[in-house]
C-alpha cells in the first residue's frame, strides 16, 4: 500500500523538483542567453562592418581604376603628340641636308595641303619670312631640288618636279651641258633644248645651274636615263633624286 502511495505521488515529486530547479537555474539562464545575444550582436555588427567596409574598398578601387584609365588615356595621346612632333623634327632634319660649299639661303616651310584634291604635285605653303609675289624660288627636300614656288593669289604655291609647270634650268653630265628641266610626273622630269653637239650619257648627273635665278647652282636634281635628239636638240628624260610624294616639310632656297 506504502509503496504504491509513493509511486502515486512520484509525478508530483518530479514536478516539484522540477520547478526548484527552474528557480535555482533561471538567472544563470538568463545571464547565459544575454551573454549569447550580446556575442550574436557583436558578431553581426562585426560582419556589417566588414561587408561595409568591402564594399567601400571596391567602390574606391573601381574609382581609382577609372582614374587611372583616364591618366593612361591622357599619357597616350601626349605619346602620339610627342611622335608625330619628333617624325615631323626627324623630316625636317634629313629635308635640311644642303650642300656645305653650296651659296644659299634656305627656309623650312610646312606643307599645309593639296591645292587641289588629286592632284599631289600641287601644294600650298605656309607663309614663309622672304616670300615675294615678284618672283619664283626654288624647292629642296632632303637636299634634292623637286620644284618651285610660285605666287597664287599672294600665296606660296608648290609646283612640285612632276608638275607640268614646273621648270628650272639645269646642267647636265660633267660637261654642263645646259638645258631647262620640265615636270613629267611624279619620278621623272624631261631636260630640254639640250645643245646637239654636246655629248650626253646615260647616268649622267642632273644639277641646277642657277642662271634662271631660282635655284642656287649645284643643287642636285636626278640622273640621265633616257636621251632622245630632237631637231637641232637632245631632250634627257631624268629619274629625279627627290620625292615628291611625301614632302613633310620643304626648303625654300634663292641664290645670295
Amino acid at each position: 500500500m506504502i509503496r504504491r502511495r509513493l509511486f502515486a505521488r512520484l509525478p508530483l515529486l518530479l514536478v516539484l523538483l522540477l520547478l526548484g530547479a527552474l528557480v535555482y537555474v533561471t538567472p544563470y539562464l538568463r545571464e547565459a542567453l544575454s551573454l549569447l545575444a550580446t556575442a550574436v550582436q557583436e558578431g553581426y555588427t562585426g560582419f556589417h562592418r566588414q561587408v561595409n567596409a568591402s564594399v567601400n574598398r571596391h567602390f574606391e578601387q573601381a574609382e581609382t581604376i577609372a582614374r587611372l584609365k583616364r591618366q593612361q588615356e591622357a599619357l597616350t595621346a601626349a605619346l602620339s603628340r610627342c611622335r608625330a612632333d619628333a617624325a615631323a623634327y626627324r623630316a625636317l632634319r634629313q629635308s635640311s641636308a644642303v650642300a656645305d660649299e653650296s651659296n644659299v639661303t634656305a627656309l623650312p616651310v610646312r606643307v599645309l595641303g593639296y591645292a587641289r584634291l588629286g592632284d599631289f604635285q600641287r601644294l600650298w605653303l605656309e607663309p614663309f619670312r622672304g616670300f615675294s609675289p615678284q618672283h619664283d624660288s626654288g624647292l629642296l627636300y632632303k637636299g634634292n631640288a623637286v620644284g618651285i614656288v610660285v605666287p597664287q593669289n599672294r600665296r606660296p604655291l608648290a609646283l612640285l618636279a612632276g608638275d607640268s609647270s614646273c621648270s628650272f634650268a639645269v646642267y647636265v653630265g660633267s660637261i654642263r651641258a645646259p638645258g631647262i628641266a620640265v615636270g613629267k610626273d611624279a619620278r621623272h622630269m624631261t631636260v630640254k633644248y639640250i645643245p646637239e653637239w654636246m655629248r650626253i650619257g646615260i647616268g649622267d648627273r642632273v644639277e641646277t645651274s642657277g642662271l634662271d635665278k631660282i635655284f642656287p647652282p649645284g643643287m642636285p636634281v636626278g640622273k640621265v636615263v633616257e636621251i632622245k635628239k630632237m631637231q637641232g636638240f637632245k631632250n634627257a628624260e631624268i629619274e629625279l633624286f627627290g620625292d615628291t610624294l611625301h614632302p613633310d616639310f620643304l626648303w625654300v632656297v634663292w641664290r645670295r
